[in-house]
């Protein structure tokens, strides 16, 4: 460029202050303490604010808010090591108006003068693409909670893994059905909720074909349920393995219910046998009730075995009352049915065992309050139940112990519940399925197993609940839950 070229521009300072005041970029010089001596029009423009407001302060206490924001310690440095900054900040609250931004802030020393320019813009492609990101983020976290939210509403339990079977993530159902935390369970291998035989022969089966299989989870507490198990890798464009995924479904009412049929089955079986040897069994207690009635019209009142007499008499009546019942229970379950006073029942069955077998070293109480709702179904049959019942706890207290009856409402008031607690030596919780089961005995030649079978399908037939649990510290505890009857409280 030739001496000639240079004196195309003014040598005037005043067209060079033009330019820098009509620059699309903010200006503002300070001099070595930071006191504003110089601002362009557009730097009056970005910050809403008149420049005659400014000059002459200094620049840190009239953007006092950009400094309680924690972000012009570059502006320091530049004072005091003449050291020049550039910085691009996000989210910030300029000095006069409340609107989040994001700028560009640059600060040079100019050394011949002993001052510093500072140069600043707010880039509104910047704030586009700041504000798209953001959209972008949101979106993208919100697809991300709802997927998560979705994962975790499955009744399933969802699993995945890395490809050598360290768990990446569980859902919430996994953490409830195995009882484990997703910290606790992130990094372990697979194979440990599996039971042992599974994760050897099922699991490789499935993993290897895709196929559901049937295996055991384990939970944290030392229990375990059935489960049917789905695997499936995850694989990236290029067919890497990423991941693997675990659907694992809790079947335990499905196999619930099949035992419970099963055991239908079986009782209705048994039924027709019962009914059948309770038929062969009423003929001859006919004989046995008459000869006895014949017996005390011949007998004088005062005959010192006419107590016997009288006790045979209404030990047949009582056994043929109850064989018609069961008879007809087991052909027409509900043709006996009419309205039935758990409470009177429940008392009767206590009566019975305090005259026909308490023994000194059991203790019994009785939690029956009055007013109970009352059931529909047949008062012999459900008195034998509670007989069963109660027989079956004093069996498993042979040294003694408490017997407890109570009877009360469910919180729905729905049912009338009937617990029957001993302290005796309690039940296996592996076998509390199978006690109720025709012929299935814990006494070995002392029971026939038919007592609790029996309890259990009229329960079954009165449209009620029969369970049995552990008590606390040791023994068992008995319910059963009936419906209460429909419009009972309309009744005179």
């Amino acid at each position: 460029m030739t001496k000639q070229d240079l004196n195309i521009f003014p040598a005037d300072a005043i067209y060079l202050r033009d330019v820098i005041e009509n620059l699309p970029v903010g200006v503002i010089i300070v001099d070595r303490e930071g006191r504003v001596v110089w601002m362009n029009r557009w730097q009056e423009h970005i910050s809403r604010v008149r420049r005659e407001q400014i000059l002459g302060s200094y620049f840190h206490e009239k953007w006092e808010r950009l400094f309680q924001q924690g972000i012009m310690s570059e502006y320091w440095k530049m004072l005091e090591n003449d050291t020049p900054f550039n910085i691009v900040v996000h989210d910030i609250y300029p000095q006069f108006y409340d609107e989040r931004i994001s700028a560009i802030s640059r600060g040079v020393p100019l050394p011949e003068h002993d001052s510093f320019i500072l140069l600043h813009d707010i880039s509104s492609e910047m704030q586009a693409d700041k504000k798209g990101l953001e959209r972008l983020t949101r979106k993208h976290e919100e697809q991300t909670a709802f997927l998560t939210n979705l994962i975790d509403s499955s009744p399933n339990i969802v699993i995945t893994t890395d490809e050598k079977g360290r768990i990446q993530s569980v859902n919430r159902t996994g953490e409830t059905k195995l009882e484990c935390g997703r910290e606790q369970l992130a990094g372990r291998e697979i194979g440990f909720i599996f039971h042992e035989g599974d994760r050897r022969d099922h699991l490789v089966t499935a993993s290897e074909t895709g196929r559901i299989v049937e295996v055991r989870c384990l939970r944290r507490s030392g229990g375990s349920f059935p489960a049917r198990v789905q695997v499936r890798d995850i694989r990236d464009p290029e067919g890497r393995v990423q991941a693997v995924l675990y659907i694992i479904a809790d079947i335990s009412r499905e196999k619930a219910m099949e035992e419970k049929l099963a055991l239908s089955e079986k009782l209705a079986i048994y039924s027709e046998l019962m009914a059948g040897i309770a038929h062969q069994i009423n003929n001859p207690m006919v004989g046995v009730a008459n000869f006895s009635s014949l017996l005390l019209d011949r007998m004088d009142p005062d005959d010192p075995n006419r107590e016997i007499a009288e006790t045979i008499h209404e030990a047949s009546g009582r056994c043929r009352t109850m064989l018609a019942s069961m008879i007809k229970s087991l052909r027409e379950p509900r043709s006996t049915f009419h309205r039935v006073d758990l409470g009177e029942v429940l008392g009767q069955a206590v009566k019975d065992l305090k005259r026909d077998r308490l023994t000194p070293s059991v203790v019994v109480s009785s939690e029956i309050p009055d007013g109970l709702p009352p059931v529909r179904g047949d008062a012999i049959q459900l008195l034998e139940v509670y007989r069963n019942l109660i027989d079956n706890a004093m069996e498993a207290m042979p040294d003694g112990g408490c017997l407890t009856t109570r009877a009360l409402v469910d919180p729905e008031g729905r049912q009338v519940v009937v617990e029957i607690c001993d302290t005796g030596v309690g039940i296996d919780r592996g076998r509390a399925d199978c006690i109720f089961e025709p012929f299935f005995t814990t006494k070995g030649g002392a029971g026939r197993g038919l007592g609790l079978s029996f309890a259990f399908r009229v329960i079954e037939n009165h449209a009620g609940r029969i369970d049995v649990r552990p008590a606390d510290p040791h023994g068992s505890v008995f319910t059963v839950a009936l419906p209460i009857m429909e419009g009972w409280l309309n009744e005179p």
